[in-house]
C-alpha cells in the first residue's frame, strides 16, 4: 500500500468517525468508501441471522435503485443464502473480507441461475464485502431496527480484486464496528440524560455555587418557589429570604469544626400549606444542594390521629382532649368508664414519648404538620 492509501484511508476514518446519527451512517460510509477502492457499485446491507421475518435492508451507492431490487431479491432466506460469502458468513460468522471469486469460478457462478440473473441484469460480475456486528441502538432507524449483522460490499463489473482491496477492507472493518458501538453508547447515555431529566423534573432541586449562585433548578422546584415567593425573579440568584436563610446556614457550617450533618430545614407558609426546604453541602465539589418538598397538613381528624399509630379508641380520647374535655365529658362522650378514658390516654402517653395531655396534642399537631416547632 502506498502512502497515499494511508493517508485515504484516515480521510475516510475521519469522515465516518465524526459521524454520530445512526440514520446518516450508512450512506456516509458508501459515499465516502469510493476514494479508498474502486468499484461500479457501492452496498451496505443490515440483516439479522434468526429474525422472523427475515428482512435484510440495504442502501447502495451511487445507484440506489440497485438497493431496491436486491432487497425484494433477498428477503426469501434461501436468495440470500444463495450468496456464497453470506452463507460461510452464517456458519462461521468470520467478519474478515471475503469475494464470491474466493468460492466460485466464473463458470460456477453462471451455474447458480437465479443468483448469477440478479447480478448480471446490473452488469456485475463480482463482489467482495466484509460482515460487522451491529449492536442493539436505543431508538434505531428501521435500517437497523431489529438487525445485528451489517454486510458491506464493493461490486465490479468484471473479477480483479486483489490484496490490496482486501486488505482495506480488512482494515477499516474493526474501526467500523467502533463507530457502531460509540453511537449504541451514545444513544445508550442520552437515553439515560433523558430518564433522568424526567425524574429530576418530578423533584423539586436547586444546586448552587459556593457564592449562591443557582447553577440548576428543576422545573418543579421553580414552581413551588413561584407559588411561595411569588414576588421574586429567577434568574442567577435565588429569592431573598432563602438566599438569607442558605447564608446563615452556611456561615454555621464554615465556623464548625464537626462533620457537616443536615442542618434545621427552612420552612415557608402559603394558604395552608407548607414547603420545606433542606440544605446538604458536598465540601469536595463546593456545591449547596436545596431541595424542596411541599407538605398538604392533615387535618386533625380521627383517621388522621390512627395514621400517628393510635387505635380508634386511643384517636376518639385524644379528638376530645384537643377539644378541652375533661376525663368525666370523654367518658360520657364515648359511653366508656372513667378509668378507660385514663388507659388510653397513658397508652397515648407511651406511644408519643410525652407525659401530659398537652404534650400529646402538641405532639399530634407537630407531626400532622398543623403547627411547627
Amino acid at each position: 500500500m502506498s502512502d497515499n492509501d494511508w493517508q485515504q484511508i484516515l480521510l475516510f476514518l475521519r469522515s465516518v468517525y465524526a459521524s454520530c446519527s445512526i440514520d446518516k451512517l450508512p450512506i456516509q460510509i458508501l459515499t465516502a468508501l469510493p476514494k479508498l477502492v474502486g468499484a461500479e457499485t457501492f452496498a451496505i446491507t443490515s440483516f439479522t441471522i434468526r429474525g422472523t421475518p427475515f428482512l435484510p435492508r440495504m442502501y447502495t451507492f451511487p445507484h440506489p435503485e440497485v438497493g431496491m431490487a436486491a432487497e425484494s431479491f433477498t428477503s426469501q432466506r434461501q436468495n440470500f443464502l444463495t450468496h456464497p460469502v453470506s452463507q460461510y458468513y452464517f456458519q462461521t460468522l468470520d467478519r474478515q473480507a471475503l469475494a464470491i471469486s474466493d468460492f466460485l469460478s466464473e463458470s460456477e457462478f453462471q451455474r447458480r441461475e437465479a443468483f448469477y440473473a440478479f447480478f448480471q441484469s446490473f452488469g456485475l460480475e463480482d463482489q467482495m464485502g466484509i460482515h460487522l456486528e451491529i449492536p442493539s441502538i436505543a431508538n434505531a432507524d428501521q435500517f437497523h431496527q431489529g438487525q445485528n449483522h451489517s454486510f458491506l460490499s464493493i461490486n465490479r463489473d468484471r473479477r480483479n480484486f486483489n490484496e490490496r482491496d482486501r486488505l482495506i477492507l480488512n482494515l477499516i472493518r474493526p474501526h467500523l464496528e467502533q463507530v457502531y458501538q460509540n453511537i449504541a453508547t451514545l444513544a445508550q447515555v442520552q437515553e439515560q440524560l433523558i430518564d433522568t431529566n424526567q425524574a429530576l423534573d418530578q423533584v423539586g432541586l436547586i444546586a448552587l455555587s459556593i457564592d449562591g449562585k443557582i447553577e440548576l433548578i428543576t422545573q418543579k422546584a421553580a414552581k413551588l418557589l413561584d407559588k411561595y415567593c411569588p414576588l421574586s425573579k429567577l434568574s442567577t440568584a435565588l429569592p431573598d429570604i432563602l438566599q438569607r436563610w442558605v447564608n446563615h446556614q452556611l456561615s454555621i457550617l464554615i465556623q464548625s469544626n464537626e462533620i457537616f450533618a443536615p442542618l434545621h430545614p427552612l420552612y415557608l407558609e402559603h394558604n395552608g400549606s407548607r414547603l420545606t426546604v433542606t440544605l446538604n453541602y458536598h465540601a469536595a465539589l463546593e456545591r449547596v444542594y436545596l431541595m424542596l418538598a411541599e407538605i398538604q397538613p392533615h387535618s386533625f381528624s380521627l383517621p388522621s390521629l390512627e395514621m400517628l399509630g393510635l387505635t380508634k379508641r386511643e384517636a376518639e380520647v385524644l379528638f376530645w382532649i384537643a377539644r378541652d374535655c375533661t376525663t368525666n365529658e370523654i367518658a360520657t362522650q364515648l359511653a366508656i368508664s372513667h378509668r378507660t378514658v385514663k388507659k388510653h390516654l397513658e397508652n397515648v402517653y407511651h406511644k408519643f414519648g410525652v407525659q401530659t395531655r398537652l404534650g400529646a396534642v402538641m405532639y399530634a399537631f407537630q407531626k400532622l404538620g398543623i403547627v411547627n416547632f
